[in-house]
């Protein structure tokens, strides 16, 4: 009898710490700060798909950057656009086509102007590329995350607060350091910039809002389960095909890779954005459009510094404190959000 009541008070004693245990679970959330949701989130990274696509993400889309110049610089716009399609358009054989069926005519309107804005950018990076560095068209296009703030809010009235607008306003400041309009910054006799560098900024500006909407047409998916990374790449490489065949057809000259370097180069732009544009849709199944945009801006200090690394490029000033005023008001916006979400979090 003794032996069985100490079993029971055993047993009683055990209830009561796993009671203690599950309530001191359930109040940590109120006591969570900036370095605990740092390290939590530190810790998750390697469990979590979103980030693992997102980490391989960010090295594609910088190579994708530098090949579609690369290439443009080789044989044309038109031309890098088309290779480019041919590699996209492969992955309609991994489309899942069951899942495919349940799309509305509001989903095939998303993925077909995804197709759409995904090819403009592409154009609008090669084109930009024959008048200015690689590194500040990379700065622009990335350049995501404040310019959808400014979207979102003139489009669906979407509440920006003070902080939105002196960071949006520093990121204003960063794409005039980078573009340099002539008006601020006189050309001197040391200036090696193209003649014709406001066109390259014109078109980076437009491959800028592609950019945005590229960046929410996954995202805008993600609710029914449908998004297919295949689907939308094939698209995009049907669209593109399309598109540049047209362009190419209008210019003079069309030529095939010659010798074994420009065979590896045209290989390495298809299969690069292959799997850029496949991680890139992934990554936005997983995490938030914030998220990945932040995050892709990292490509912006990739690109930079392959330029300065392997093309000669000499750091001038502006440049570089625009890319700064960039980056810092892009991850600045990330962290008010992570701040508020500890405050949201202590307040429940």
């Amino acid at each position: 009898m003794i032996e069985g009541g100490e079993e029971m008070a055993s047993l009683d004693e055990l209830k009561e710490g796993l009671l203690l245990s599950e309530r001191e679970t359930a109040e940590q959330p109120e006591n969570i700060c900036a370095t605990d949701y740092v390290r939590n989130l530190l810790t998750s990274i390697g469990c979590r798909s979103g980030y693992l696509w997102l980490a391989l993400g960010v090295f594609l889309q910088a190579g994708q950057m530098t090949l579609i110049g690369k290439v443009s610089n080789m044989f044309g716009v038109g031309q890098a656009v088309f290779i480019r399609c041919c590699f996209l358009v492969t992955l309609i054989f991994f489309v899942k086509w069951r899942r495919a069926r349940e799309y509305g005519l509001r989903e095939i309107g998303i993925v077909t102007f995804f197709g759409v804005t995904d090819i403009l950018m592409a154009f609008s990076v090669g084109a930009a590329n024959l008048f200015i560095w690689n590194g500040d068209v990379t700065a622009i296009i990335f350049n995501i995350p404040l310019p959808s703030i400014i979207l979102a809010w003139l489009l669906f009235s979407e509440p920006i607060d003070t902080i939105d607008i002196v960071l949006v306003l520093f990121n204003g400041c960063g794409l005039i350091f980078v573009s340099e309009p002539s008006f601020l910054f006189p050309a001197d006799e040391t200036d090696t910039e193209h003649p014709d560098a406001a066109v390259g900024y014109m078109m980076a500006f437009l491959g800028l809002f592609c950019s945005v909407s590229v960046t929410l047409c996954p995202r805008a998916l993600s609710y029914r389960e449908v998004e297919d990374p295949c689907l939308m790449a094939s698209v995009a490489g049907m669209v593109g095909i399309i598109m540049s065949s047209c362009v190419s057809a209008a210019s003079p000259q069309w030529t095939l890779p010659n010798g074994t370097e420009e065979w590896t180069v045209v290989i390495a732009l298809g299969v690069v954005c292959v799997g850029a544009i496949y991680s890139f849709v992934k990554a936005l199944e997983w995490e938030n459009v914030m998220t990945v945009s932040v995050v892709l801006t990292i490509a912006i200090l990739l690109v930079n510094i392959y330029d300065f690394t392997f093309k000669s490029r000499k750091p001038e000033w502006p440049k570089l404190v625009g890319v700064a005023l960039i980056l810092g008001s892009t991850f600045a916006l990330k962290l008010k959000d992570i701040l508020l979400g500890c405050y949201e979090a202590r307040g429940e």
